[in-house]
């Protein structure tokens, strides 16, 4: 077939390119595809560069997260794109994880994720993924540690190989991990002589932390009606509730602010973009001038 062929990805226009991704996945020839990638290492590399370059495309995320999509064919697709982050000099992997999630799929994840031996080689990728599990992923890669006699100190374990920062980061970022890790912190399945009194100390005091803000979204949610102002336009909305915001997010140091912006996104109490904008330029007013407005 033509898209054997170098000459096929080093011609082809924009417009074929999205096509030929539609149609691998509709005409159900991705398994013919992945097997020719077997064959011929630079063919891998020339498609990435057309996969990388049109990855917002909503036919190259259907692609990436097909089922025929082999999971260690996506991990590649992962760290070449990683590669190509920091040719550009973008060297923080949190920022770059953070952006592969938007592109996969919970299902996706946990197939990368039952790569077993390559996950425990990138914890930093491995949490990443672990916070774009949704609930019933979650089950299912409990599963899998059980399956490879894991325990969930073994899961735990991962966060004590990152720094303080970088585990509130990526937890503010990820609520639902929060929450699973916070299930098994209340549940008394992290023990502190299994993990290290002084690393379950560390994880502890960061989920206490992120407990202050999951208090304060719950109370958003009882004082505003979030359904309904989620349907307005941005005028006619509760201004009440981004001034609380705003209101806590000064007594923070800045540094943690962008965190927990995305915590409370991620909480649904920032409802929008829009919010989301006008919280992060009042407080680059407030820092300049010690005022909102």
């Amino acid at each position: 077939m033509r898209w054997e062929k170098s000459d096929f990805w080093m011609n082809a226009s924009p417009s074929e390119m999205i096509r030929f991704f539609r149609q691998i996945h509709e005409e159900c020839f991705l398994k013919d595809w992945v097997e020719v990638f077997h064959k011929d290492d630079l063919l891998i590399d020339l498609v990435f560069e057309y996969l990388w370059l049109y990855r917002s495309e909503s036919e190259t995320r259907t692609l990436l997260n097909h089922t025929d999509f082999p999971p260690w064919l996506l991990l590649r697709f992962i760290y070449f794109g990683y590669g190509k982050q920091i040719l550009q000099g973008h060297f923080d992997s949190n920022v770059y994880f953070a952006q592969v999630k938007s592109l996969i799929d919970s299902e996706q994840s946990l197939r990368i994720l039952s790569l077993a031996d390559d996950m425990d080689k990138d914890p930093t990728l491995k949490i990443h993924l672990l916070a774009n599990l949704d609930a019933q992923t979650w089950e299912s890669y409990f599963d899998i540690l059980e399956q490879n006699d894991k325990t969930i100190q073994a899961l735990v374990g991962i966060f004590m190989n990152l720094k303080e920062q970088e585990i509130r980061t990526i937890l503010l970022n990820s609520p639902t991990l929060y929450i699973y890790l916070r299930l098994m912190l209340v549940s008394r399945k992290i023990i502190d002589d299994e993990v290290g009194d002084e690393k379950a100390k560390i994880l502890r005091d960061i989920l206490e932390g992120i407990r202050e803000w999951e208090l304060f979204a719950t109370n958003l949610k009882d004082k505003f009606d979030l359904l309904t102002e989620r349907e307005q336009i941005p005028k006619y909305r509760d201004s009440k509730r981004i001034s609380m915001i705003l209101y806590e997010l000064i007594k923070v140091g800045e540094e943690d602010r962008a965190g927990i912006i995305s915590y409370l996104k991620g909480s649904h109490v920032i409802l929008d973009e829009w919010e989301d904008g006008i919280i992060r330029s009042t407080l680059v007013n407030y820092k300049q001038f010690g005022t909102f407005f």
